[in-house]
């Protein structure tokens, strides 16, 4: 599958509370950050029962897999997290986001995707799933809040482009706050 992850841990602690997932089936692939409060086990521990939850759901509407996963991690420190959902027969992306995840399309379809507030285990008020066209070729960015508001992920697409394990690791290493833990996620649309 045309995906990296790359993640970094706040210094100071072996535990890293940003964490990622990816799930293909027949039709779909889900791509998943989670970004769990604050630092350390607890945050970690948060952030992977998010991914947990949400690989035992894919075949759930968007809608129902946050409001499932905000029941589930009530117990815990919540999580911040996106969710991309990519139809491969109908060309889309389907985000939704609860918290400071962003994600950046890089392509034909060049856009960014928002997240609304609240926090995942802890409570949200809406939800907005957005569905947008995702072209062959197309770049989808995802990245925590470890990751510089305003760092500019399209500097290093043509230099690395055929190497998503690449971009993933400069975009990290190149973005990171030294104050947070840090994921990215890298996927590429395939031509079919």
């Amino acid at each position: 599958m045309p995906v990296a992850i790359a993640k970094q841990h706040h210094r100071g602690s072996p535990d890293c509370g940003d964490q990622g997932g990816y799930w293909e089936n027949e039709t779909n692939t889900t791509l998943c950050l989670a970004d769990g409060l604050g630092h350390g086990k607890e945050a970690q521990t948060a952030a992977q029962a998010a991914i947990d939850y949400v690989g035992q759901h894919l075949d759930e509407p968007l809608t129902a897999l946050f409001a499932g996963c905000n029941r589930a991690l009530w117990k815990t420190r919540g999580v911040a997290m996106g969710v991309a959902v990519i139809d491969e027969q109908a060309g889309t992306l389907t985000y939704a986001g609860i918290g400071n995840t962003r994600v950046r399309i890089i392509g034909e379809n060049s856009r960014g995707l928002t997240s609304d507030y609240g926090i995942v285990g802890g409570g949200y008020r809406k939800l907005v799933p957005e569905t947008v066209p995702l072209a062959p070729g197309d770049l989808v960015v995802m990245v925590t809040d470890g990751i510089k508001e305003r760092f500019d992920v399209v500097q290093y697409v043509q230099a690395t482009r055929s190497d998503l394990g690449e971009l993933a690791q400069k975009i990290l290493e190149d973005g990171v706050r030294e104050t947070d833990d840090a994921a990215v996620l890298v996927f590429k649309r395939t031509v079919k």
